[in-house]
Order: structure tokens, then sequence, then C-alpha cells
């Protein structure tokens, strides 16, 4: 195996160079998934808003199967990258092989619950229109298949990820999102499949991305490791740690994703076209929480590798320098997403009404945006320490509070704009409340005994 240490070793060198060539590719990848959900909304909605409504709605079951990655990912991730700032080679390998076959036994697991209780899924949302619940469970059942693909995919990807190269994945995953991407039009017209060809374009760029990644883990020059077992038999002990590490983060990730459902479940409750626009918003609100969580994986490892190696004052240097990076984000994505709301949602939707409920959800959103780019610098520190609860705690009291303060907003006047606000408020209580926990937790960083390094 041929490879530059110093290109994949975080723990020395300037750090901002390293940080921005490690988070670029990843958050690359996280426009790539943008730009694939946005072709598809786009395609979907040249059949009907029905049709929008309906993939987003089967789309929040696979969302909400995919709360569990982090159970794999984790062991790939943290254990990884603390392993080789550690300089313990095996012992990164061992993270990533039971990390990996743990990935593989959820994502079949939750493959086959999707399977056979689709019709009860979907029925949760109390849609009228039958059409659009026939178009919700069609897509949610053949997406379904591409669950295992994803699951496992993923955990190879925190792989490398964890060992400083995010360069591999993210040209693999830009190939699968450009074959998903060129596949959806011809699928949904060219073969008539309507919904059920964007759910197919999953299944297929799912499947490549795997097989791609699985050759590169034994045959690219650059590998993390020398030699790896795709189905190693799992070690109680490792299983044990990646559990540790990944369970807050899962339980995090999946009350997010049933409190975002009984949000859409009050949202349908005005109408299919304020579900056709929430949906159409939060694909383009992936603008700012894509790349805020491709920059946390990114900082998890970089903040992994350091630590593992007890690099103190690099740690501080590389939260200060985070900050200053993602609060230029932050104004940024929020001025774009207040100022050009509307036309923004013009490209998907065409009825006047969606047309404003989305562009009032933007321009809402957009004023907690800043605050929500400081947040993922947070996370990927308290993760890359492998303090994960922390995060989890904070997100999961605020985001249960989401529900009652939206449900009181929509009784009010302001109807499903009320919705907005409660959505806006509760990130804003998340945001400052873990931000501030960072501050006072970094505090108890050993102080560093050398000047603090270039950055």
């Amino acid at each position: 195996m041929s490879t530059s240490k110093s290109e994949f070793d975080l723990t020395r060198g300037p750090i901002l160079p390293k940080l921005v060539r490690l988070s670029l590719p990843i958050m690359a990848t996280s426009f790539m998934q943008m730009a694939y959900n946005l072709t598809d909304m786009f395609w979907l909605s040249r059949l009907s808003e029905g049709a929008v409504a309906a993939a987003g709605i089967g789309g929040q079951f696979l969302w909400l199967s995919m709360s569990m990655i982090p159970m794999g990912i984790a062991g790939s991730e943290i254990g990884v990258s603390q392993s080789m700032g550690r300089a313990e080679p095996e012992t990164a390998k061992k993270y990533a092989q039971n990390s990996f076959f743990i990935s593989m036994v959820w994502g079949i697991f939750f493959a086959l619950l999707i399977l056979l209780f689709n019709s009860q899924m979907i029925s949760f949302f109390g849609i009228e229109d039958l059409n659009v619940v026939r178009l919700a469970e069609q897509y949610l059942a053949i997406t379904a298949l591409a669950v295992p693909f994803i699951y496992t995919h993923t955990a190879v990807t925190g792989c490398f990820n964890g060992f400083g190269n995010t360069k591999l994945p993210f040209y693999i995953d830009s190939f699968a999102f450009g074959l998903n991407i060129a596949l959806s039009p011809v699928l949904i017209f060219v073969f008539d499949l309507g919904v059920a060809g964007a759910a197919w374009g999953t299944v297929v760029a799912a499947a490549v991305n795997l097989l791609l990644k699985l050759i590169a883990l034994k045959h690219y020059k650059n590998r993390p490791f020398e030699k790896y077992s795709y189905f190693k038999k799992p070690q109680k002990n490792y299983v044990r740690q990646i559990f540790r590490w990944g369970f807050p983060i899962a339980l995090e990730a999946a009350l997010f994703t049933f409190i975002f459902m009984m949000i859409t479940r009050l949202i349908s409750d005005f109408g299919y076209n304020a579900v056709a626009a929430h949906q159409v918003g939060i694909q383009i609100e992936a603008l700012s929480f894509m790349v805020c969580g491709g920059f946390g994986s990114a900082l998890t490892a970089f903040v992994g590798q350091n630590f593992g190696a007890k690099k103190w004052g690099r740690l501080r240097s590389t939260y200060k320098v985070a900050y200053v990076f993602m609060g230029v984000y932050g104004v940024f994505i929020s001025l774009l997403l207040f100022i050009f709301a509307s036309p923004l949602v013009s490209l998907f939707l065409t009825y006047p009404e969606s047309i404003e409920i989305g562009t009032n959800y933007l321009r809402i959103i957009a004023i907690a945006q800043l605050l929500f780019c400081l947040e993922s610098v947070a996370t990927g520190s308290f993760q890359g320490r492998g303090l994960t609860m922390k995060p989890t705690i904070v997100s999961v009291v605020s985001n249960v509070l989401r529900i009652p303060i939206c449900y009181a907003l929509s009784a009010t006047a302001l109807g499903i704009t009320g919705v907005w606000w409660g959505i806006a408020l509760a990130m804003t209580i998340r945001s400052v409340w873990l931000l501030i926990w960072h501050k006072i937790n970094i505090r108890k960083i050993p102080k560093a005994d050398e000047a603090i390094e270039k950055v």
C-alpha cells in the first residue's frame, strides 16, 4: 500500500489547509446529495405536486431507517480516527470491520421492517388523497431495497474519513449521485415508471456505490489497511464500544426524524400543497444542514486523531479556525435563503399558494442558520472526543420542545406560518444550549506547553 503519511496524518501541519482539505470532499458529497434530491423533486413536480408530496412522505420513513447508521459509522469514524492518532492501525482495522458488520445487520433489519409494514407507515400521516397514498406506499417499498446498501457503503465511507482520506468516498459518491441524477428522468418519463422510477434510481445508485467502495477498500493504493476482510466475526469488546459511541447519535437521529414526522403530520392538516411546499423547502435548506453535517463529520475525524495523539494545543486552535469557517458560511447561507427564497421555491412548485408557503418557510428558517452552522463545530468536537451523549441530550430535549411549540403556534392566527416559527425557535434553543456547553467543556482540555500552532 502506497500512502503519503503526511497527507492523511491530521495531527501535524497547518490546521486550516488540512481541515479544509478534509472537509471539502465531504461537503461536496453533501452538495451532490442535495443536487440529486432537488433533481428528483424537479422531475416529480413535472408529474404533479401530489407526486412531490408522495415521495416526500415515503422518504421520511427511509430517513427514519437511516437513523441507525451512526451505530455502525461511529466505529469507523471515531474508532479509526482515534486509533490512527495513537498509531494503532490494527485496532483501527478491527473497529472498521466490526462497524461494517453492524451496519450490514441493521440495514437488512430495517429493509425488512419497511417492506412488512409499508402501508401502516404511510397511514400515519393521515393523507386523504388516495392517489398520493398509493404513490407514497410504492415509493417507500422500492426504496427499502436500497437501505442495506446505504448502511454498508456509509460505514466504508466512515472508515476512509477516519483514516483522513475523504477524497475517494467523494469521487465514488459523486459518480453514484450522478448516475442517480441521469437515471431519474429516464426511469420516470422514458420508461413511464413515474414515482417508482425515482425510487428504482435510488436503489441502483446505492448498490453501485457500495460495490465501488468495497473494491476501493481492497485495491485502492491509498486505502486505510493493507489487508481487510469484509465479513469478519464480530468481537464483543469492539461492538460494545461502537454501541456506546453510536447509540446516543442514533437515538438523536431517530428521535429527530420521528419528531419531524410528527410535524409533517401537523402540516398535512393544512393540505398536501403545504406538505409539498415543506418538502421543497427542506431540500433547499439542505444547502445549510448537509454542509454542516459534512463539516461536522470532517471535524470528528480531525478532532479524533488529535485527541488520540493528545495534541491539546492543536485541538484548541482547531476549534477557533472551525468556528470562523462555519460562521462565514452561516452568514452566507442565511442571506441566500432569505433573499432568494421565492425564486428558489418557484423552480419546483407552480401553484401560487404552495410557492407562498414555501417562501415563508425559507425566510423564517434562514434566521436560525448562523447559529446552526456554528453548532456543527460543537457537535463534531464532542463526537471526535467520544463524548456523543452530550449533543444527544441537547438535541433530544430541544427537538421534543419543537412539537408543543409548533402545535401551539399553528393554532393561532399564524396557521402554517406558526409551524415555521416553531421550528426556527426550537433550532435556536438547541444551538445556543450546545454552544454554551461546548464553551464550558473545552476548558477542561489540558493547557499545551507549546505555543499555539500556525493556522
